[in-house]
């Protein structure tokens, strides 16, 4: 609960600092990610609809710690007449590890989601579904999620 109550204030923090700038699909943006994981997010442009992203988490707690390290390749495409609006899709690896019983959780990701650009701002918010086949310590296949938004450093 703390955790998630931090990162909607760090996410709040983004959205009042912006400038009045518009985002463009390009340079890098950073942020925090909300529900699966919740965390640190980034994502750098490699042109303009091709782009690579990463979240990071790490928590403690009494009795047992984990990270978290998710990247992926992700195509945007311009199929909804919007400028604001864009789809995107891709793949990606995911790495868990936990203390508990010194596992690493190592999978692939297949993100499908959408991004908006808040008007008149360098700040974009976004929404996907993922997904995910793990493979290591055992095959698992589940669907993941996540809600988070970026301040683009232009």
């Amino acid at each position: 609960m703390k955790k998630s109550l931090l990162t909607f204030l760090f996410c709040g923090l983004l959205l009042v600092s912006v400038e009045t700038v518009h985002a463009q699909n390009s340079g890098l943006g950073v942020g925090a990610v909300i529900n699966n994981p919740s965390g640190l997010s980034a994502k750098y442009w490699l042109n303009d609809d091709i782009a690579v992203d990463a979240a990071f988490t790490f928590a403690i707690a009494d009795n047992f710690s984990e990270a978290y390290l998710h990247s992926d390749v992700l195509k945007h495409t311009d199929t909804i007449d919007s400028e604001a609006l864009e789809l995107y899709y891709g793949m990606g690896i995911r790495l868990l590890w936990g203390d508990i019983y010194n596992d690493l959780n190592a999978g692939l990701r297949w993100p499908v989601g959408t991004e908006y650009t808040i008007a008149e701002s360098n700040v974009k918010s976004f929404i996907e579904l993922v997904p995910t086949l793990d493979f290591s310590p055992d095959a698992r296949f589940f669907f993941g999620g996540a809600v988070g938004v970026r301040l683009y450093l232009n």
